[in-house]
């Protein structure tokens, strides 16, 4: 990576006050790539060097993996709730669905490639008789009942 300290008439971005090129290595088809990345950002060159705007990406796109299912299966980027305690309760409501499908997809993954979207399919199609029984079963075999 290669930065350098610049400014926000510069490069026309305001606030801007490094811009860089990042050159990472990926492995597409068993074949090793290079893919180079412009970087402008507002991180001040005093405080923020190569080595932690690299490990400040790394954990974004650590937190961003982790938070993909709910942007792919339950849309969570597209709400339009705007109250604290609307997105609170609707927050909990979505993890909750992903520890479910968790539950369900456990045993199922080995044959089939399946995701958040089958399992809600898969209620729907059951008139969401598992997912009661998930919800007042005292033990977790509730989801293999058929």
């Amino acid at each position: 990576m290669r930065l350098q300290e610049t400014s926000p008439t510069q490069v026309g971005f305001v606030g801007a006050a490094q811009i860089g090129w990042l050159q990472t290595t990926v492995w597409e088809k068993g074949k090793k790539r290079s893919k180079d990345w412009g970087l402008i950002t507002s991180a001040d060159p005093r405080h923020w060097d190569v080595k932690q705007l690299l490990f400040g990406r790394r954990q974004y796109w650590q937190i961003e993996s982790g938070h993909q299912r709910l942007d792919v299966s339950l849309d969570e980027d597209r709400s339009r709730t705007r109250t604290i305690k609307a997105m609170t309760v609707l927050g909990m409501f979505r993890r909750l669905v992903i520890s479910f499908a968790g539950a369900w997809l456990d045993p199922k993954r080995k044959r089939a490639k399946l995701t958040t979207r089958d399992l809600q399919r898969y209620l729907a199609a059951q008139n969401a008789r598992h997912a009661f029984s998930l919800i007042t079963s005292t033990q977790p075999k509730a989801w293999n009942a058929k």
